[in-house]
């Protein structure tokens, strides 16, 4: 078993309490009633674990992590934390995994984020209600699919935020959601847009987005494809995660503050004519992909006030009009597995004033 999706990962970097939205006559159909879906989540504190254990005797406390964690306690020593491993590939020396433990549980710095993550977390009451009702969305939408059950807390030293561990296990590295004023962000040079969403209400907005991509990993950059498709298969994730969290506002869902995401309604027939004017739509090219889906401050091309990542937006209002229209006649299953990005274009008629 592996870690197979993540959030925050450094190597490529990018809920809770939410603002709740009005279930207004027109959002109704986010609604369903998952009240009888059962579900029930096993949350493991793996930090507080980690931190007990016997520095006189690890071996004996790595056997105990093992009997209660499985492969992840090894994963997380080498694949998350690094520990044990040569600091390049040309050294072969052997690493004791064990000197990295150590150094790490007493190291004060580490020790001083290990304390903030258990008084901010001492109570996960929030997180775990949030993130039950979303997986019962889940079950209730994909009924044939295996959902998360167990859910591993721990602290990545600001690496991981999210990760999805085989099938049914969820981690969430709750060092990267401290808040955006948290004083080692800075340390690590986080960039500001990305602090601002370093903070407990995008726990579960995270969590859903490595759910979308453990079982349907569309990633939007694809050299041998279209601008368009990249921001419909963009849309796709945002709808998935729009579904699982139906109270959620847009703005928690992709990242927003609530200015950019009005501006994003306000102007959304310019942005549309900018990308047809400037005939990006079809323009197969992996670095006009990453400009217009990547996350980022703003938007390149568009005008400074713009969120990143425009062209998710707008691929997710192309596929919000294409489900409108067949509403009732696709489901969200059919729409990840059945519908390319050309029959979504073509059925959504998209012509945004």
């Amino acid at each position: 078993m592996s870690i197979r999706h993540s959030i925050y990962s450094l190597a490529c970097v990018a809920v809770v309490s939410l603002i709740l939205s009005g279930c207004s006559g027109t959002d109704a159909w986010k609604h369903v009633d998952v009240s009888a879906t059962p579900v029930t989540l096993h949350i493991q504190r793996f930090e507080q674990d980690f931190y007990h254990m016997d520095t006189a005797d690890l071996s004996a406390s790595e056997m105990k992590m093992r009997a209660k964690y499985g492969a992840f306690y090894d994963d997380y020593v080498t694949g998350i934390m690094n520990f044990g491993r040569p600091a390049n590939r040309l050294d072969t020396a052997g690493h004791d995994p064990h000197i990295d433990i150590l150094a790490f549980m007493r190291n004060p710095a580490d020790r001083n984020l290990y304390d903030t993550v258990e008084k901010q977390y001492a109570d996960f009451s929030d997180v775990e209600k949030e993130l039950t009702k979303a997986v019962k969305h889940y079950k209730y939408y994909f009924p044939g699919q295996p959902a998360i059950t167990t859910v591993y807390t721990f602290i990545s030293e600001f690496g991981n935020g999210a990760i999805t561990y085989g099938d049914t296990t969820l981690g969430l590295g709750l060092d990267m959601y401290l808040g955006q004023y948290y004083v080692y962000y800075e340390s690590v040079q986080f960039p500001e847009f990305m602090k601002r969403k370093l903070s407990r209400e995008y726990i579960v907005p995270n969590a859903m987005e490595v759910l979308y991509s453990l079982h349907y990993d569309q990633t939007a950059y694809n050299a041998e494809r279209p601008l368009i498709e990249a921001m419909i298969s963009e849309g796709k994730k945002f709808y998935f995660m729009e579904c699982m969290m139906p109270d959620a506002p847009d703005s928690l869902l992709i990242g927003y503050t609530a200015e950019q995401a009005d501006w994003c309604r306000k102007s959304e027939g310019s942005i549309w004519k900018y990308f047809n004017e400037k005939d990006l739509l079809y323009k197969v090219n992996y670095m006009e992909q990453k400009r217009y889906t990547s996350d980022g401050p703003t938007t390149a091309g568009m005008p400074p006030e713009s969120p990143g990542r425009v062209g998710s937006w707008v691929g997710w209002q192309i596929v919000r009009r294409f489900m409108k229209n067949n509403r009732g006649k696709v489901s969200l299953e059919e729409l990840m597995t059945k519908y390319s990005a050309k029959q979504i274009l073509a059925e959504a008629d998209y012509k945004p004033k």
